[in-house]
Formats: structure tokens, C-alpha cells, sequence
């Protein structure tokens, strides 16, 4: 699985969740096309998009997953707000830097569980997904 930054998993994300479609996603990256991703949002760097797809699997990444090479508890939080549509506090708690409670289907689970960088540690239980710092 590739390794993405925070920042290209954000836009990637983006675009997702204003409705635009991978394929839509991979073929306007590769076409370095992005005047219709930056009417979505326009102070958000698409052009990492290019660069990560002249040098990584970008219809992988893109179709497949990534995991996020480094990922912070507020980037963990958003990009769980920004993929699944969850917010903390709402549809799961938040307590020293432990998120637990958060329900997820199989699929949505195994896609959080790939996306996690090392520093993290998912586990399932019946109350919902627990995500915790690795020790």
C-alpha cells in the first residue's frame, strides 16, 4: 500500500466528499487538469496530486487506499469527519488522545485500519472501533 501525506489524503478526501469520482479524481490529475477541482476548494494544493502521480501508483492510491505517513490526532479526527462523515463527541468520544466508540462497517474499518500510520492502533470491539496511540 502506498504511503501518502496528511495534505494528499485531505484532497483526495476533498474531492470525494463534494461527489467527484475516482476516476473523475485520476483522470483529471493525470491530465494536470484542476481548474474544476479548485472550484471545490480553492486554497487547497491539487498540485501535490500531480507530483504524488508522476512518482507513485496514483490509480492505487486513489481506487485501493493509501496509508497516511504520518497522522496527528486532529488530522486522525478529520480525516474521519472528511471519509466517513463521523464527528468526535457525536458519534464517538474523544478522551487523551483515545477515540473509541466509533461505529464503522467492515469495509469502512479495514479502510481506516490501511490509512493508519504507525503511531496508531485500531482495534474492534462491541461498543464500536477504539483508535489509540501505539505504545
Amino acid at each position: 500500500m502506498e504511503s501518502i501525506t496528511l495534505m494528499e489524503a485531505y484532497a483526495i478526501e476533498t474531492l470525494r466528499g463534494n461527489g467527484i469520482s475516482n476516476d473523475k479524481i485520476i483522470e483529471n490529475i493525470k491530465a494536470n487538469d484542476l481548474e474544476e477541482f479548485k472550484a471545490v476548494k480553492e486554497n487547497m494544493d491539487f498540485d501535490a496530486l500531480v507530483e504524488l502521480s508522476k512518482n507513485a501508483d496514483f490509480e492505487a492510491i486513489v481506487n485501493d487506499g493509501y496509508k497516511v505517513k504520518f497522522l496527528t490526532f486532529n488530522g486522525l479526527k478529520n480525516l474521519i469527519k472528511m471519509k466517513f462523515g463521523k464527528f468526535a463527541d457525536e458519534d464517538y468520544q474523544v478522551d487523551d488522545f483515545v477515540i473509541s466508540g466509533l461505529e464503522l462497517d467492515k469495509n469502512q474499518q479495514q479502510d481506516l485500519e490501511n490509512m493508519l500510520s504507525a503511531n496508531w492502533t485500531l482495534s474492534g470491539e462491541a461498543g464500536g472501533v477504539t483508535v489509540k496511540p501505539t505504545k
